[in-house]
């Protein structure tokens, strides 16, 4: 038996995919491939599989991971061959090795860093003059989620609680953002209640693109 950790892409239509789905459409990939994966026992055995934290509906990420049990041993390239052969282009496995780490991926990732083009006439130093109050006294926000009893509750969160880094840069007429984010059991900071704290503060995007560049663990480090 052997635990193989993958670092996978999720672009075009599939960011449309919820979490659950990805998990399924794994799980299913993994079947396809014919590599043989461990179930657990019982009367509903399910493959025993593993994935970071859920990224936000409608963001591409070339930094997403899961990890599987497999009941015999498989050369990390040879497992990525054979997953990538059943898989659409749109999601790819870039890299894989084997783990021995008894931590869940979702507790090892500790943070998400994220790259975000934009296009509009904003002022850069004014949009970084933000990200400064942003990290250092904070900017609250509320989050309206719902309880166990199905009833909406309003939480009030701080930008410092959950943001790592934040800069602006002009690139060819363009604006890119370079941001890490928290991402952690207590509440993590998510892509578009970032953006709409920047047009809450009157910064007006004509386009943008978000992209999730890599999961980082708890020493700032790239999971794989």
């Amino acid at each position: 038996m052997c635990k193989i950790i993958c670092k996978y892409s999720k672009t075009g239509y599939l960011k449309y995919i919820s979490h659950l789905d990805v998990l399924r459409f794994i799980q299913r990939s993994v079947r396809r491939a014919g590599i043989k994966a461990k179930y657990s026992e019982g009367f509903n055995p399910h493959m025993k599989t593993s994935f970071g934290y859920p990224l936000s509906l409608g963001i591409e990420s070339i930094g997403e991971y899961f990890e599987v049990e497999l009941s015999e041993r498989i050369e990390p390239q040879a497992f990525i061959e054979k997953m990538n052969a059943v898989m659409p282009k749109e999601m790819q496995i870039l890299k894989a090795a084997y783990s021995e780490d008894e931590d869940s991926i979702m507790k090892r990732c500790a943070y998400a860093r994220y790259l975000i083009n934009v296009e509009g006439d904003i002022d850069v130093n004014r949009l970084n003059e933000y990200f400064d109050e942003m990290l250092t006294q904070g900017v609250i926000f509320e989050r309206q989620k719902k309880n166990k009893k199905n009833q909406s509750v309003t939480k009030e969160l701080n930008t410092r609680d959950l943001i790592h880094y934040l800069k602006a840069e002009k690139v060819n007429e363009k604006i890119r953002i370079m941001a890490v984010f928290k991402t952690q059991e207590t509440g993590s900071m998510k892509v578009e209640e970032f953006i709409r704290l920047l047009n809450d503060k009157g910064f007006e995007f004509e386009y943008f693109t978000i992209l999730k560049v890599d999961a980082l663990d708890k020493e700032m480090k790239e999971i794989l």
